[in-house]
């Protein structure tokens, strides 16, 4: 297998926030449904359960978009999940956009904080492919964003003003 290019990285104090959350919304929930329907009578158990496995999908759902590491090797990207560990892999060639990632949801003064804090507005990438999948490439997250995001520059040659504009 040939070396990777281009490789970016969770770094570590995010990887450990990451388990410490995995293990606190969704493994507390959970033992809460098994002590519930244990003790509480079945009329309050049953309801409280279901509500606690409820949210520990939904959450687990959106937990389960976060990538530990994404790499490109010749003309593939491959990427590990977080939650799931399972490694994905698409074809430079399938991606359709690569989009700056924003904030929508914040204000224009929460955006200018967090601008100054970042120094910069450029938070990071969205890379899409033809198939739907979205990989989030997050600069305050991830290490080694520029070289990786470069190295995809390269390999995308003149695609790469068509995907970005």
């Amino acid at each position: 297998m040939e070396p990777a290019l281009g490789r970016i990285w969770l770094r570590l104090p995010f990887v450990v926030m990451a388990v410490v959350c995995f293990v606190l919304f969704l493994g507390g929930p959970l033992a809460v449904a098994v002590a519930v329907l244990l003790m509480a009578p079945v009329n309050v158990s049953v309801w409280v359960a279901s509500g606690c496995v409820i949210f520990v999908a939904a959450l687990g759902y959106a937990m389960s978009s976060s990538y530990q590491w994404v790499e490109i090797r010749g003309d593939v990207i491959r990427g590990r999940k977080l939650l799931t560990r399972k490694v994905v892999e698409r074809r430079v060639g399938d991606i359709i956009r690569v989009l700056p990632l924003n904030s929508a949801a914040m204000g224009p003064i929460a955006n200018a904080v967090m601008d100054a804090a970042m120094k910069t507005s450029n938070r990071g990438y969205e890379l899409r492919f033809r198939d739907g999948l979205k990989i989030g490439l997050v600069r305050g997250d991830m290490a080694g964003l520029e070289e990786f995001v470069e190295v995809l520059r390269k390999q995308m040659g003149e695609r790469w003003a068509a995907v970005t504009g």
